[in-house]
């Protein structure tokens, strides 16, 4: 009697494969953006507590003062700051008063000193190039109490406008003592003793507070890993690298040619050692995903795909590192690792769940044409990144 069991349960398994493929991809390409892959904004904060005052250089996205200035101005919005002047607006220059900049600052940003709370006054404002853009920067001022033995910053700038905007801060006080760290809308507030013997302004013992090098490892791995989390282009990358059938070990010469291209440039960026313009990188990004997807589709043997894992590893280093420029502070050593960790640690909590997967379905004879299906699905997304990239 034939088994007529068998070419059905072969058929549900290749669906059940081609089902979880296709899911995987799905949620991959859910976050498609069709020019570049990491939008969030950055700032940053150099903040320095000294004797009877405190010194606050803040640095913001002028796009993003504009839209907070325009979001409150009742429906007037001023699209050219000068357009009662016959001279077109200067983008080199500030077109906001301290009036005008004062209530961004009382509404998200506060000081305190020993809990009570410190007034800014804006010394100067100018547009100053940082990290390869231009920010408007802030030379706050506040009158620090002489008594005062702890600071409390609360920094919530344009985290309702832009919940994934980021501020990178050194913090550096008269003791010698100095904190890096990043501001979130998940983590906007940093404090700290001020006293180096432990005690309050009442002599008391202090409790145990957490090391500042402790918390610049912290908050760097975990941008590391949120970089690559939300990095769907490396993502897209590192899928079509491992998509194809390969030897165990294959798999391992390929991710660890990546991480160390990558690794390498990173470095060389993040410490303006040598750099490239991202015009030129997040395009070459998305072509590198559409070269490796094909490659999938045509090579009958992939034998050399570690040498161009590093290759266009170097490439996306770049990418990575763009977060990381003019964001590291006094401990940009541990800054830099830190941030390389989360990279590698988001990476392979990606593969984690990946690998087993692919491996799974390679058992399966179908295997290769669901390959070339996704391969294909990933290969046209890198071309339409690559061209939109160019415009």
């Amino acid at each position: 009697m034939r088994n007529t069991h068998t070419p059905m349960l072969s058929f549900r398994r290749h669906l059940y494969t081609v089902v979880l493929l296709l899911t995987l991809i799905g949620c991959l390409l859910t976050e498609v953006k069709p020019a570049m892959a990491h939008l969030n904004t950055y700032g940053y904060s150099d903040i320095k507590i000294g004797s009877g005052q405190l010194t606050y250089d803040l640095y913001l996205d002028p796009r993003e003062v504009s839209q907070w200035m325009d979001l409150r101005s009742d429906g007037i919005f001023v699209l050219d700051p000068n357009a009662s002047s016959n001279e077109p607006a200067d983008p080199e220059k500030v077109v906001w008063t301290n009036d005008e900049l004062m209530p961004l600052l009382e509404e998200s940003l506060s000081v305190k000193a020993s809990g009570e709370a410190v007034a800014p006054i804006i010394d100067a404002t100018s547009i100053e190039a940082r990290g390869g853009a231009s920010y408007l920067k802030m030379s706050l001022r506040y009158a620090w109490p002489s008594e005062a033995s702890d600071y409390d910053i609360d920094y919530r700038i344009f985290f309702n406008e832009d919940p994934g905007h980021q501020n990178y801060a050194t913090i550096r006080t008269a003791e010698g003592g100095s904190k890096d760290m990043i501001f979130t809308k998940g983590n906007h507030e940093a404090a700290g003793q001020l006293a180096l013997s432990g005690k309050d302004a009442e002599g008391n013992h202090t409790t145990l507070t957490v090391p500042n090098w402790l918390v610049t490892l912290w908050d760097y791995t975990k941008l590391g890993v949120e970089h690559i989390w939300t990095g769907i282009d490396h993502l897209l990358f590192i899928t079509a690298l491992v998509l194809v059938r390969q030897r165990k070990w294959g798999y391992v010469k390929v991710l660890t040619a990546f991480t160390v291209g990558h690794s390498i440039t990173i470095v060389l960026a993040a410490l303006d050692i040598f750099n490239l313009p991202a015009s030129f990188v997040e395009p070459v990004i998305a072509l590198s995903i559409a070269y490796v997807a094909f490659e999938n589709i045509w090579l009958k043997e992939v034998r050399w795909r570690w040498i161009v894992a590093l290759c266009f590893g170097l490439i996306h280093g770049f990418g990575f590192a763009q977060v990381l420029r003019g964001a590291l502070g006094d401990r940009y050593l541990l800054s830099l690792f830190s941030f390389n960790v989360g990279v590698e640690l988001g990476q392979l909590a990606v593969l984690a769940v990946l690998l087993p997967l692919l491996l799974w379905a390679a058992r399966f004879k179908s295997y290769k044409r669901i390959s070339y299906v996704l391969s294909t699905v990933i290969g046209l997304t890198g071309l339409y990144w690559f061209v939109t990239r160019l415009l």
